[in-house]
C-alpha cells in the first residue's frame, strides 16, 4: 500500500534558518519539494565529485576480499587520483594488450628471424619476398625454379619466402604480403610484460580496496549532506526582501505527530494540506512482510501514482507461482531452498530479504515441480505410472500431464486478467468515481457470467439460461457501449465503446496466449534436465569409478546450465507478464517519485 502523505509549508525567519535547516535534516522525515531550481556552479561541481566518487567506490567494492582493515592514511583525492590513474593505464594495457594479440597471430606463421640478416642480404641486392598461398594452389616445382623456403603449414595455407637474386624474375600464383617488421617471440615478450602489469594493476586493487572504501564511504556521507543541504537551500522561497523563507514539503502521515512536536518545540509558523490530485506526491510503500519482498522488482518497472493502488501485494502471488511454473523442476526449487537457507545467516542484514524471496521461489518452484512430474530431469508421472515409486502414488491424482499443464497455463492467465481488470476497476473508482469504472465493471461482469452460466447449463434449464444470457448481454452492453466516456454524447460514448469493444477483444485474447510461455519454459526446463541424464547415462561408459566421475560431471554441467538459463527465463518472463499484461489490465500508469527526505546521513544506507 502506498503511505498517505501531508503536505507542510514552513515559514522561517531568515535568522533562524539555518538552524532550522540544521535540525530539519537531523529529524529527518520531510521530502523538501524540488522547484526544479538548477543549482549553482559550486553544488554541480561538488555533485560530479560525488558522481565520481561513488563511482570509485562501487568499483573498489567489487574488487575488495570483504577482510576487515584499518582506512587508508591516503586523503580522498589522492584515492580517486590514484584510482583514476590507473584505471587510464590499465585501458590503455588492455588496447595494447588486444593489438599485440593481434599482431602476435599475423606473425607466428612467420617465426622468428633476424632483421639484421635481412637487411645484410638486401645490401648486397637480395630481395627476400614473403608469400602465402592455399596449400591447393602451392606447386611443388617452384621449389626448383626459385630460393624458396617454406617456413610455416597450417590450416590449409602455406607461408614461404623466396630469397630473390639480382636480375631474377619471379612470377608465381600467390599472395605477396608485406614483411613482418618484428619477430613473433618480441611480440609475445612485449604483450606478457603487458599482461604483467595488467595484474600488478588489479592486485593493487584487491590489496587496497578494502582500506580506501571506508575513507571514500565517510566522504561519500559528508557529500550527500552537503549537496542535500544546498538543493534545499536552491528550492527555499524568499520573500519579504529574503527576510522570510518558505519551504514546502512531504511528511508520511505516521509522521505527523513527530514532525508537529518537534515544530512546535522549535516555534515555527506551518501550515499542514492533504496534496491536490494535480500534485507530485512522493511515493512512500508499506507492505506486509510478503509483499514487500516483491518490492525490487516492482520498482525495476515504476512506482505508482499517489492516486493509484500498489499493485505490490496484487502481483506478489501470481509472480512467485509463474516463477515455478517456468522453473517447473521440484529438485531445482529444493536447490534453492537449501541455498537460501544456508547463506542467509551468513550474509549482510540488507541482503536477507533477497534469500527469503528465492526461498519463497524455491517452494512454488517445488509445489508446481510436484504437480508437473519433474525432479532433476526425471519424470516422475511415468515412473509411478509404471510401478516404480509405489511410496508416492497417493501424490499421482495431484499430477499434470503436459497438456493438462498447457490449459493450466492458461487458467492462471485467465485468472490474472479478470484480476487485473478488478483492480482497474477498484483504481478507477480511487481516483474518478464509481461512473468512471462502469465500463470495466460491465466487461468483469461479462467475463464472469459467461464462465458462470456456461457451468451451470444443462437441458434441464436451457430456456432460463437464454434468458439469463439477453440480460447479461442487455446489462453489460449498456455499461460498456454507453458509459465509457462519462459526460460525453451518447453517439460518442457508443463510438468509443465499439472501439473498445475491439480493442479488449483481440487485446485480451493476445493477453491470454502470452500466459503459453509459462507452459513452454517448463517443459523446455524438463527436456532438457532429462536430455542431460539420458546424455550422462549413455557416455559415462563402465568402467569403474572413471564412468561415475563421467556420470556426475556430465550431470554437475548440465544441470548447471539448465538451472541457470532456466532461471534466468523464469525471472524474465513472469516480470514481462506482470509489467505488459497484468499491469495493461489493471489500468498502471506509474510514474510515481519515490519519498527521499531531506536527512543527514551518519552511515551507509
Amino acid at each position: 500500500m502506498i503511505i498517505p502523505m501531508k503536505k507542510v509549508s514552513f515559514l522561517i525567519h531568515h535568522k533562524d534558518y539555518h538552524q532550522f535547516l540544521v535540525d530539519l535534516q537531523h529529524i529527518g522525515i520531510v521530502d523538501v519539494v524540488d522547484r526544479g531550481v538548477e543549482p549553482d556552479a559550486k553544488t554541480a561541481e561538488e555533485i560530479a565529485l560525488l558522481q565520481q566518487i561513488v563511482k570509485t567506490w562501487k568499483f573498489l567494492s567489487a574488487k575488495s576480499d570483504g577482510k576487515e582493515v584499518n582506512p587508508s592514511t591516503l586523503s580522498y583525492t589522492e584515492i580517486l587520483a590514484n584510482i583514476q590513474q590507473t584505471q587510464s593505464e590499465s585501458e590503455s594495457l588492455k588496447h595494447k594488450i588486444n593489438a599485440l594479440e593481434k599482431s602476435y597471430r599475423t606473425l607466428l606463421p612467420w617465426g622468428d628471424f633476424s632483421k639484421e640478416t635481412i637487411e645484410k642480404l638486401e645490401k648486397h641486392g637480395y630481395q627476400i619476398r614473403f608469400f602465402e598461398v592455399p596449400e591447393r594452389k602451392f606447386i611443388d616445382t617452384w621449389r626448383q625454379e626459385y630460393n624458396l623456403e617454406i617456413i610455416h603449414q597450417s590450416d590449409g595455407q602455406y607461408y614461404f619466402v623466396i630469397v630473390q637474386l639480382p636480375g631474377e624474375k619471379v612470377e608465381i600464383d600467390a599472395e605477396e604480403v608485406k614483411a613482418p617488421e618484428r619477430a613473433a617471440s618480441e611480440v609475445l615478450k612485449e604483450k606478457e610484460e603487458l599482461v604483467a602489469r595488467a595484474h600488478e594493476i588489479n592486485r593493487y586493487y584487491i590489496e587496497n580496496a578494502a582500506a580506501f572504501i571506508p575513507v571514500l564511504e565517510k566522504v561519500r556521507m559528508e557529500k550527500e549532506n552537503s549537496i542535500s543541504f544546498d538543493r534545499v537551500i536552491d528550492n527555499t522561497s524568499k520573500e519579504a526582501a529574503d527576510r522570510l523563507m518558505i519551504i514546502e514539503g512531504w511528511i508520511p502521515k505516521p509522521k505527523v505527530k513527530e514532525i508537529e512536536a518537534f515544530l512546535n518545540d522549535k516555534q515555527v509558523f506551518h501550515i499542514m494540506d492533504e496534496p491536490e490530485k494535480s500534485e507530485k506526491v512522493p511515493i512512500m510503500l508499506h507492505n506486509g512482510k510478503f509483499s514487500r519482498l516483491f518490492e525490487p522488482i516492482g520498482k525495476l518497472y515504476s512506482l505508482p501514482k499517489y492516486s493509484e493502488l500498489d499493485l505490490t501485494p496484487f502481483f506478489a502471488p501470481f509472480f512467485m507461482m509463474f516463477f515455478g511454473f517456468c522453473l517447473g523442476d521440484a529438485g531445482y526449487g529444493l536447490l534453492f531452498i537449501i541455498g537460501a537457507t544456508l547463506f542467509k545467516k551468513k550474509v549482510k542484514k540488507e541482503f536477507r530479504p533477497m534469500l527469503t524471496l528465492l526461498q519463497w521461489l524455491g517452494s512454488a518452484t517445488v509445489l508446481f515441480g510436484i504437480v508437473s512430474g519433474t525432479f532433476f530431469g526425471i519424470n516422475l508421472i511415468e515412473l509411478i505410472d509404471k510401478g516404480q515409486l509405489t511410496f508416492m502414488a497417493d501424490l499421482r491424482a495431484y499430477m499434470l500431464d503436459s497438456e493438462k499443464m498447457f490449459y493450466f497455463a492458461l487458467v492462471l492467465g485467465g485468472i490474472q486478467i479478470v484480476y487485473g481488470m478488478v483492480i482497474k476497476a477498484m483504481n478507477l473508482y480511487k481516483q474518478y468515481g464509481l461512473h468512471h469504472a462502469m465500463t470495466t465493471i460491465g466487461w468483469i461482469m461479462l467475463i464472469l457470467g459467461n464462465i458462470v452460466l456456461y457451468f451451470v447449463k444443462n437441458e434441464g434449464n436451457q430456456g432460463l439460461i437464454n434468458i439469463l444470457y439477453y440480460v447479461l448481454f442487455g446489462i453489460t452492453g449498456v455499461f460498456i457501449l454507453f458509459m465509457n466516456n462519462p459526460g460525453k454524447n451518447i453517439f460518442i460514448n457508443f463510438g468509443g465503446g465499439l472501439w473498445e469493444v475491439y480493442s479488449i477483444v483481440t487485446g485480451v485474447l493476445g493477453d491470454l496466449l502470452s500466459y503459453i510461455r509459462l507452459f513452454a519454459l517448463g517443459v523446455s526446463s524438463a527436456i532438457l534436465g532429462y536430455v542431460f541424464n539420458d546424455l550422462a547415462l549413455q557416455m559415462s561408459g563402465s568402467t569403474p569409478v572413471v564412468s561415475q566421475l563421467i556420470f556426475l560431471i556430465i550431470l554437475l554441467v548440465g544441470h548447471g546450465l539448465n538451472i541457470f538459463m532456466a532461471t534466468l527465463g523464469a525471472f524474465v518472463h513472469p516480470m514481462r507478464l506482470t509489467f505488459v499484461e497484468f499491469y495493461k489490465n489493471a489500468g498502471f500508469n506509474g510514474g510515481g517519485k519515490a519519498y527521499n527526505p531531506f536527512v543527514k546521513r551518519t552511515q551507509e544506507l
